[in-house]
């Protein structure tokens, strides 16, 4: 069976949870809520595998620029093309021509996780922000990069 990639507008129990605990694995615990998850503002695509979801893509559209908010792969599925059917699926059916796309990326120790399929997708590294998470970091969710303080740095990508 393969990867199914689904748009969804509302998560069912089972989604949500599986979304949740991907987020909690890769990003910490609280970084998201069911409330995110939940949120009706967000365009939800998450990529299925035997009934179980082994990704999700979040993203917010205001006006002509559409930000990517977070992309989550269960750890075992990634580097196996499930950030690059996620993308896939965004740029083809739901960018539109004019629209800009733009992605707040981690760097963590020198690296930045998405940076290859941001630009297998078009986009450019466009400003390194620095640590605009430092005051949020382990105080508002428990941080797993976390050590005697923030180490996580943000780089903005756009189309």
């Amino acid at each position: 069976m393969s990867i199914i990639v689904k748009e969804i507008k509302n998560l069912n129990p089972q989604e949500l949870d599986e979304c949740l605990s991907i987020s909690k694995n890769l990003f910490g615990k609280k970084y998201h809520s069911r409330k995110y998850f939940s949120n009706e503002n967000l365009l939800k695509l998450i990529a299925v595998k035997k009934n179980t979801v082994i990704g999700f893509f979040m993203v917010r559209q205001k006006s002509q620029n559409i930000l990517i908010d977070c992309i989550g792969i269960r750890k075992k599925w990634q580097r196996k093309k499930v950030g690059s059917l996620l993308m896939e699926y965004f740029f083809k059916n739901i960018v539109e021509s004019g629209h800009k796309v733009v992605v707040y990326a981690w760097k963590i120790d020198n690296l930045i996780p998405i940076h290859s399929l941001n630009l297998k997708f078009g986009m450019k590294k466009i400003k390194n922000l620095g640590m605009i998470w430092k005051e949020k970091c382990n105080h508002s969710f428990k941080c797993i990069q976390f050590e005697k303080s923030c180490n996580c740095e943000c780089v903005l990508y756009s189309t």
